[in-house]
């Protein structure tokens, strides 16, 4: 399954046009930038699918979420990127409508997807400041965590986690 999704992926990236596409209809209108995003985010999904099921076959996967739950940088950064894609997608607007369409769903539209980027790219940065100083990086999200109130809730994420098969 994994496989055919990071092909789906290579074939938006390669030919420029949406790939997974329910209809013919309106495809065009996401040719081109749209596509590419596109195409590299159904990659990365396909990719991190053929990992996993790596992982689980040579019996590496309770070491691997071991790991990451120590140190959560790279996944971090990486489901960045993948928010601040779909962000991207959400501000791609493929047709043009008149004045009261713009102002009730393009401008809205374009804020979410824009606060959605920012938000992507922040995540970008923090497992960026995770894999550079990991001790700082705890140190600041565990006060952060207090002072909203969530430092609780971190002891029951971890307990979900070690869930996992």
């Amino acid at each position: 399954m994994g496989a055919g999704i990071a092909l789906g992926g290579l074939e938006s990236i390669f030919t420029r046009r949406m790939s997974f596409s329910f209809t013919s209809l309106g495809s065009d209108r996401y040719a081109g930038t749209p596509a590419l995003i596109w195409g590299w985010t159904i990659l990365l999904v396909g990719a991190t699918l053929i990992a996993c099921a790596y992982l689980k076959e040579e019996g590496l996967w309770r070491a691997t979420v071991s790991y990451v739950m120590r140190r959560p940088g790279g996944l971090l950064s990486l489901m960045g990127l993948v928010v601040a894609g779909a962000g991207a997608l959400i501000v791609f607007t493929p047709r043009s409508h008149g004045i009261v369409w713009t102002l009730l769903v393009r401008v809205p539209k374009t804020l979410a997807g824009l606060a959605i980027v920012l938000a992507g790219l922040a995540a970008v940065c923090l497992g960026i400041w995770e894999t550079i100083d990991p001790l700082s990086f705890a140190r600041v999200t565990r006060q952060a965590l207090a002072q909203i109130g969530l430092l609780p809730f971190s002891h029951y994420w971890q307990r979900m986690i070690s869930l996992l098969p």
